[in-house]
């Protein structure tokens, strides 16, 4: 294990984001950066309550040609959030997977990077153990792999009869903050109140759709993935992880790194659930290096 460091850099960020509909899939939210013939595609897959938008800061910094070799990389909206309904029979984490290689095989991509947090590292480790051809790497980011040990809170919403009201009074909590982080820099590292404030504004815009909310979460609880499972995994994994993380300790990721042969574990010593909005610089430098070309 060794601990991130922070690079935060004086750059701007001149790659350029695009939104879904220049990615000809209109039942997909997404955001897209990198030259589509890059030698190499990330595929990222957001958490529970989050949105494609969390990972715009990394998709501009892997694009950027002035900070390395400059990869493709593809963020998606998991169904129900943002501009990707929810399809009526998805309810399982296997059929997201499988939504996930559907979704590939329509943007033409064989083989991918994925990058998962929180629920989609749940989700990213699901479509490499189903469908290995379709992993080149996987990424897991502070992955919430034991939906047991999260804590009591994070299963509130699928209480039988005051789920839906904890949703709801969530976002109605949620409002004063998300409209401080409203106009929030998407390309700068702000502290931690400021960022939390953009991601929440993010959730209220993203997540308006509380069934599809409790059905995400389901999935998650009846997809417990133990170290001794990944271990059929036969792919370079890398796994990121806050250190001050209250939702997914970083103790499951210390375990998992010690389960799996040759993975490499980085913890970022300041960053709580988000790496990649606390060090965004660090985290991308981390993915870069993660992506050397393979022999």
């Amino acid at each position: 294990m060794k601990a991130a460091v922070t690079l935060e850099a004086a750059v701007t960020l001149e790659a350029a984001v695009t939104p879904a509909d220049l990615l000809t899939l209109p039942d997909v939210g997404a955001l897209a950066a990198g030259p589509e013939d890059a030698s190499e595609t990330l595929l990222y897959l957001h958490g529970w309550g989050g949105s494609k938008d969390l990972w715009w800061s990394t998709l501009a910094r892997l694009a950027d040609p002035r900070q390395g070799i400059a990869h493709r990389g593809i963020a998606l909206d998991l169904p129900g959030t943002g501009g990707t309904p929810l399809p009526p029979g998805l309810r399982t984490m296997p059929e997201m997977a499988c939504w996930v290689t559907e979704t590939c095989r329509r943007l033409g991509l064989a083989r991918v990077t994925l990058v998962g947090h929180s629920l989609g590292g749940n989700l990213a480790a699901q479509v490499a153990l189903d469908f290995p051809c379709l992993a080149r790497r996987l990424v897991l980011v502070d992955a919430a792999l034991d939906p047991a040990s999260l804590p009591a809170r994070a299963r509130w919403p699928l209480h039988g009869r005051l789920g839906l009201p904890a949703l709801r009074l969530m976002r109605l909590a949620s409002l004063p903050l998300a409209a401080a982080g409203r106009g929030t820099p998407q390309d700068r590292t702000l502290g931690f109140w400021r960022a939390y404030a953009r991601r929440t504004h993010w959730y209220t815009q993203a997540n308006r759709d509380d069934r599809a909310l409790q059905r995400q979460l389901q999935a998650l609880t009846d997809n417990p993935l133990p170290p001794a499972r990944l271990a059929a995994l036969r792919l370079p994994v890398l796994l990121l992880h806050g250190a001050r993380d209250a939702v997914v300790p970083v103790s499951g990721a210390q375990a998992l790194a010690r389960a799996l042969a040759g993975s490499e574990l980085i913890v970022f010593p300041t960053a709580h659930h988000c790496p990649m909005d606390t060090d965004p610089a660090g985290f991308a430098q981390a993915l870069r290096d993660f992506c050397r070309p393979l022999p």
